[in-house]
């Protein structure tokens, strides 16, 4: 019994082995033997086709510029340059594989480059794409300020104690709108941009608008003050250059004051109508006068007063002018609203050198235009007595025809017209209906002749 179990079991193992032997040749022949596929389609595959999409990375290029920005249209994925050499304009695509960096060659978004900084950048020339934009390390910039002189016959600005060159085709750019240079005004806050000594862009940080007077009769010949910082003598027909902002507004004249707020808007003219106001009955506060030295010359109004005692003046403003031999003359603004006050007044002593006007232009207190005390005559009529031709040299305005012309705040004519030639700088100011008012600045030279200066046409309002 026990033979046959063992003899039974060896026939068993015999079995399985020859089986796995079976299995294994069956495996082995089906993994190395031919496959043959299985025809899905009897067409030709499709050739490629050129989707002339190109990947290219920050060291793909063909051309360099170090150029200004003038455009960013982040719709259309474009950057517009000014090159600073020949003045061309030119546009460029962007993308993802484009790299922009800071001037310290850090890597930065297009959100922290704006238009007016001047790029060093690569770009693939055949196919208008920007593969690199940095910020020029190169480059200047003087942020924010409102100290700058332009001199438009030299095509300079001075910026603090700086000297510059204007750039033949320097950018300016206020807002979404590009302008001329000569259509800035100095009461602008400009960020400006350059390379060396010279400036190739400027932004306008903070403009200007227009304040226009109405119903104002009563206040001719009286002042206006707005803010702090800008006064003019009221005329018959002004049109102010203001900072854009909001400003208390203080007009006075022989006693009546009125105050108003008033928002001043970028580009944009605000009318004060003033046909409101009642005409008080003048109030009067007695102001004391101390001068040093004691024998020092005081003007009010233009008007030689007695500081011997307490001088009785109407409530609002009045123009001081203080002299002396040896001293440097003083001109000021005085605001009288209390029944009493009491004002001092230090002249500083002259430089020991002799200096000489050679402007040829003599002082007048009469009180018109800004707080410096200077006057611009703009009435086209000499001034001063016994004077019976005419002697002086003009400025002529000669486009845009039909528009009204102001000039320094004060209106002069309808274009064509003109105004007395007096050297120095001076805005003038365009309106008509319709139109958007615009204001340029004007360097007036000493040469004795005459000056022309032309416009472009104002452009409609929108509406």
């Amino acid at each position: 019994m026990i033979r046959i179990t063992e003899r039974y079991k060896k026939i068993r193992r015999s079995f399985a082995y020859v089986l796995c032997m079976v299995l294994a040749a069956i495996c082995f022949s089906g993994c190395t033997g031919p496959f043959t596929p299985q025809l899905v389609s009897q067409q030709p595959a499709a050739p490629e086709q050129d989707t002339g999409f190109i990947l290219y990375g920050t060291y793909d290029y063909d051309s360099t510029d170090t150029a200004v920005l003038v455009d960013k249209n982040t719709e259309e994925g474009t950057l517009t340059f000014l090159n600073r050499t020949n003045n061309r304009r030119y546009t460029l695509a962007y993308d993802g594989t484009t790299g922009f960096y800071d001037r310290y060659n850090s890597l930065i978004s297009l959100s922290q480059i704006n238009v007016g900084d001047i790029l060093n950048i690569r770009f693939v020339k055949t196919k208008r794409h920007l593969t690199l934009a940095s910020l020029c390390p190169d480059a200047w910039i003087k942020p924010s300020t409102d100290q700058y002189v332009f001199d438009n016959v030299k095509k300079e600005v001075t910026i603090g104690s700086d000297i510059y060159k204007l750039a033949e085709d320097c950018f300016c750019y206020s807002g979404k709108e590009e302008l001329l240079y000569q259509e800035l005004n100095s009461v602008d806050v400009l960020t400006f941009h350059g390379i060396d000594s010279t400036v190739y862009s400027i932004n306008v940080d903070k403009g200007h608008g227009y304040l226009r007077l109405s119903g104002h009769e009563y206040f001719v010949g009286g002042w206006i003050e707005i803010g702090t910082k800008f006064i003019w003598k009221v005329t018959d027909d002004m049109l102010l250059t203001v900072p854009e902002g909001t400003y208390n507004v203080a007009v006075s004249a022989d006693g009546t004051m009125v105050d108003r707020s008033v928002t001043i808007k970028r580009g944009l003219e605000t009318v004060l109508d003033l046909s409101d106001v009642v005409p008080e009955v003048p109030k009067e506060g007695l102001v004391l006068f101390s001068l040093t030295p004691s024998d020092a010359t005081l003007y009010i109004d233009g008007e030689k007063a007695d500081t011997s005692q307490a001088i009785s003046l109407t409530y609002g403003l009045h123009q001081l002018m203080c002299s002396c031999d040896g001293y440097v003359t003083l001109t000021r603004y005085l605001s009288v609203g209390e029944e009493n006050a009491g004002i001092s007044i230090t002249l500083e002593k002259e430089k020991t050198e002799t200096q000489t006007d050679v402007s040829g232009n003599s002082s007048d207190v009469s009180g018109n235009g800004t707080s410096s005390g200077n006057t611009t005559d703009v009435s086209g009529n000499s001034s001063g007595p016994n004077v019976t031709t005419v002697s002086y040299y003009r400025v002529y305005i000669n486009a845009p025809a039909g528009a009204e012309c102001y000039i320094d705040g004060n209106y002069v004519g309808v274009v064509p017209c003109y105004f007395k030639k007096e050297e120095g700088t001076h805005v003038v100011t365009l309106s008509s209906p319709g139109c958007n008012t615009r204001s340029y600045t004007i360097s007036v030279d000493n040469a004795l002749s005459d000056m022309s200066f032309s416009f472009t046409d104002l452009e409609p309002k929108t509406p």
